[in-house]
């Protein structure tokens, strides 16, 4: 098993006491558990923090910054392998970056994609991408098996085609005109053309396996319902989400109709000219849209708060110009350089925009699937930031922003 803080004991006694109520759901001999349940499982037996219900690439990061993607499936045997959803596709499908690709050029599209989501996640929190691993709770008839794998990028260069069953095979069309299978050496792979999904096989004779867990599920799983609820009815809790502690801020203006990050302002300010610019001086949009739906959210212009990041450091911000219409960061780049380094992966190519008069397009935030931030207030003067996915603002204008698991994809 990985080497982090991890209570198997008590894990393996709530998942057994989950799994015995199969039968309120299936009566398939391998147990039942909901994925929901094994993402909280994992968060409360390790003390991570919970992003299963978030637009992220990890379901859980440990303490010491170690994401971790949560999967559960059933399998015949725990010696077989089986192909899993790792990323969703379809609104780049939706945009045409697939369009009139052959299969070779579609393996290292979906795999650059991928990547790319991937590294602006671990840019975005701060995390050891080294140190990253899948957990995978495995089921199949009476029993279980917790099995961990590194959770690793997909090595583009070195992607070659297989057969659906994994053997190297001389190119893409061969066995397949469908849906490239491919491997980087390391992993298998598979997208999915009619559902926009990469799969990865997960190996379960490699890596780390626990010892299998003895399910036993219950017959009379109603009568012991009843008498549970019966020994006490008062174990309900309801969670109520107050949505008027944060707003979502936009990355971006318009066009018309059209969303475009403007090329000398916002994102773009270094851009501006007019004076000698450093790269790093930017705003967050707060349009009049925001202060509207949630007056008196952010302290007056050019009150100084601290500002949280996901990768755990604070800034110190302000709301500035007229109407409170930009929200900047002192210095400008403690908040830019996170945010850019999430769009662009690398310091390098980010500080190169500058030099080339190269500015950011939505294009840049669509790629990454984020155009949007949230902003969460914890208490006077201090406030949360986070990244959101794309058409955010817009549901959190409109009232339709809800559950984030609507919007997030597959790992």
């Amino acid at each position: 098993m990985a080497n982090f803080q991890f209570d198997f004991d008590q894990y393996e006694r709530l998942l057994k006491a989950v799994a015995a109520m199969s039968k309120l759901y299936s009566d398939n001999k391998k147990p039942y558990v909901d994925s929901r349940f094994i993402e909280k499982l994992f968060v409360h037996t390790s003390k991570a923090k919970d992003f299963g219900r978030d637009d992220m690439s990890f379901d859980a990061v440990l303490l010491n910054n170690i994401g971790v993607g949560i999967k559960t499936f059933s399998v015949n045997n725990f010696i077989a392998n089986k192909s899993e959803k790792i990323a969703e596709m379809t609104r780049y499908a939706t945009n045409g970056l697939f369009k009139d690709l052959n299969l070779e050029k579609l393996a290292i599209k979906t795999a650059e994609l991928r990547n790319k989501r991937v590294e602006s996640d671990v840019n975005e929190f701060g995390i050891d991408i080294d140190k990253c691993f899948y957990h995978c709770l495995v089921r199949s008839d009476g029993q279980a098996m917790v099995h961990e794998e590194p959770y690793v990028y997909i090595d583009v260069s070195s992607i070659k085609p297989t057969d659906k069953y994994g053997n190297e095979i001389p190119n893409f069309s061969k066995y397949d005109s469908a849906n490239p299978h491919f491997t980087d050496g390391r992993n298998q792979y598979t997208y999915s053309v009619a559902k926009n999904t990469l799969f990865k096989r997960f190996e379960l004779s490699s890596f780390n396996n626990s010892s299998l867990i003895d399910i036993e599920i219950y017959d009379d799983i109603f009568t012991k319902v009843l008498t549970w609820f019966n020994e006490d009815s008062n174990n309900f809790i309801t969670e109520v989400i107050d949505q008027d502690k944060f707003v979502v801020m936009p990355l971006y203006g318009y066009e018309g109709k059209e969303k475009k990050v403007f090329p000398k302002s916002g994102l773009n300010q270094w851009n501006a000219g007019g004076r000698e610019r450093s790269f790093g001086e930017s705003y967050i949009l707060a349009p009049k849209a925001i202060h509207n739906k949630s007056p008196n959210f952010f302290p007056g212009k050019d009150v100084q708060f601290e500002l949280i990041l996901p990768n755990k450091k604070k800034v110190i911000a302000k709301m500035c110009q007229d109407g409170s219409k930009a929200l900047m960061a002192n210095p400008n780049t403690d908040l830019f350089s996170w945010l850019f380094r999430i769009i662009d992966g690398v310091d390098s190519i980010s500080k190169k925009r500058l030099i080339n008069s190269d500015p950011y397009t939505y294009d840049d935030l669509r790629l990454i699937g984020k155009d949007s931030v949230k902003v969460l207030k914890r208490s006077n003067l201090l406030y949360e930031l986070s990244m959101l996915p794309l058409g955010s603002y817009e549901e959190f204008i409109d009232g339709s922003l809800g559950d984030i698991d609507s919007q997030k994809d597959a790992r």
